[in-house]
């Protein structure tokens, strides 16, 4: 799992000057002041100036954020992204915040139908009346108002229930997967938001034409994939959850590809 990059400095001060040199060497947000060591880390966000996205394999690639003051299951809240997939079959994850497997929501597919899931359990909250299409980008969120949950896709309303999510507040959140091994997603994501606040139908479907500004209200997770290169993803929010592609690992990292274009 992706560990915060604030627990850096601390680590680093805690070992030899040579070896702490050394591994500031390799962190592209060290800032190095003496031969003693790093003093400081700071965070430079990397952007390519394109129009990026993450391209998951559908066999092992996954990565994960942090999830500071992301919302209860029982509180007001909403997650969307857009997608863009690969193949239809079986369940595949967009998005997955959880503690454990004891609570928590996925949003994803099941056999291509947009559907939100409590991942205790593993029941259905609500679903699309159809599968969308592959080799094509679309959007789908949710969203929460402390009764009544709401699916949407492509900006239109496609399901709601009053069944009641998982409660517990997550302490992880993944993309691409469950948990690094299962309803792994075979296609794209982009722009993922995370947020613990309500948002209405007509903020959802403006999400198709504008992207969601990184001081938007209630804003917790906001990652728009754009970086250049390298394992890290950066959350644009006011809260930095920036996460890891793979947990390091090469394998597991999903690629980055061309992203979504904005309808108007």
């Amino acid at each position: 799992m992706f560990r915060f990059a604030s627990l850096v400095p601390r680590a680093l001060r805690a070992l030899s000057p040579e070896l702490s040199v050394a591994l500031c060497a390799g962190l592209t947000a060290c800032t190095q002041t003496s031969d003693l060591g790093p003093s400081s880390l700071e965070r430079h966000v990397d952007d390519s100036g394109e129009n990026r996205a993450l391209s998951f394999d559908g066999q092992d690639d996954y990565a994960t954020t942090g999830t500071a003051e992301f919302p209860d299951g029982l509180s007001a809240y909403a997650l969307s992204t857009w997608f863009r997939l690969d193949g239809l079959s079986g369940k595949q994850a967009f998005i997955t915040v959880r503690k454990d497997l004891d609570s928590g929501l996925g949003l994803g597919v099941n056999d291509g139908i947009v559907t939100a899931w409590r991942v205790y359990g593993d029941r259905t909250l609500v679903a699309a009346p159809k599968a969308v299409s592959v080799d094509t980008w679309h959007h789908a969120a949710y969203t929460y108002d402390g009764t009544t949950n709401r699916l949407y896709v492509d900006g239109a309303l496609a399901d709601s229930s009053d069944t009641a999510p998982d409660k517990r507040t997550p302490t992880t959140c993944w993309l691409g997967t469950l948990e690094g091994t299962t309803e792994l997603l075979h296609g794209s994501l982009d722009d993922v938001h995370v947020f613990e606040v309500l948002r209405s139908a007509d903020q959802i479907a403006s999400e198709l034409t504008t992207r969601v500004p990184a001081n938007d209200p209630g804003l917790v997770l906001d990652l728009t994939f754009d970086e250049s290169q390298g394992p890290i993803v950066y959350d644009h929010s006011s809260l930095h959850n920036d996460g890891e592609l793979g947990d390091g690992v090469a394998q597991r990292m999903p690629s980055r590809v061309s992203g979504h274009a904005l309808s108007n």
